[in-house]
């Protein structure tokens, strides 16, 4: 097994081709793993997706986040097909996409936290120049980032994620997130007192929540509610303001709705 690199040794990016052994090497390395599978049965030059993580400017942004990354691209007939059908991959709307998982160590290792699909949903829509924005999303769960990515990503660019994303206020947002879904229903349920708890009585924090339409998928439902905070102007007012730490997530419920939660510190 090839040793993990040492602490000072720069970020770099391998290509490994083969998914057995990137998965293998990304663990060892303590490295990020973006797949890309593809839809063509053989891996073609001309895909765009390949066309843009052969970009200098793309592969600065991967080195220059401080984080090793393994690259490995998979056409739908070279074991493509068969990873889509896992548990873990089903965001990717059974067809070509692009995941990420953490290889590093800590609680997120193995996981898959990214998932983009390149099959178009009814609210997100692949856009290449998403792969951008993956080398600075913070570590998470595949919602906590997933959530990230759809404030990241909208047009107006919102402020609220430049900060740093804190810990305890991203376990709050998915506790609040699981309570919404439980409860299927929206609501700032008991915020005093969560608020209180959070930043010790000395007040400066807020909530946004958000519920998606039923029956959609992750991605759809988080741009739906990132959507849905812009209607509203005190909403959009956290949202798109600079904040000092946040921590973000969405949640399931068993009607179908998807319940999502910010927390900040400003």
């Amino acid at each position: 097994m090839t040793p993990a690199p040492p602490a000072d040794q720069p970020a770099v990016i391998l290509e490994i081709n083969d998914y057995s052994v990137a998965l293998e090497t990304a663990r060892a390395q303590q490295a990020m793993l973006l797949v890309s599978i593809e839809p063509t049965s053989q891996r073609q030059k001309d895909d765009p997706v390949a066309r843009q993580l052969a970009r200098s400017s793309l592969r600065d942004r991967f080195t220059g986040s401080g984080v090793s990354w393994i690259f490995c691209r998979l056409g739908m007939d070279e074991g493509g097909r068969e990873l889509i059908k896992t548990a873990s991959l089903q965001a990717l709307r059974h067809g070509p996409g692009i995941c990420v998982i953490d290889q590093m160590a800590g609680r997120w290792q193995g996981r898959v936290v990214t998932v983009l699909p390149r099959t178009p949903g009814k609210y997100y829509d692949f856009r290449e120049t998403d792969l951008e924005l993956l080398p600075d999303l913070p570590r998470g769960s595949l919602t906590q980032r997933s959530l990230v990515l759809a404030v990241r990503r909208h047009p107006e660019g919102p402020q609220s994620t430049c900060g740093s994303c804190d810990d305890v206020l991203a376990t709050a947002a998915t506790s609040h997130s699981v309570l919404q879904a439980s409860l299927m229903r929206q609501g700032h349920h008991d915020w005093q007192k969560r608020s209180r708890q959070l930043t010790g009585g000395s007040g400066g924090a807020s909530e946004v929540c958000a519920e998606s339409w039923p029956d959609q998928d992750l991605l759809d439902s988080c741009v739906d509610c990132v959507a849905c905070w812009r209607q509203s102007e005190g909403h959009w007012q956290v949202v798109s303001s600079p904040q000092t730490a946040f921590g973000y997530d969405i949640r399931r419920g068993n009607n179908g709705i998807w319940y999502a939660t910010g927390i900040f510190i400003r």
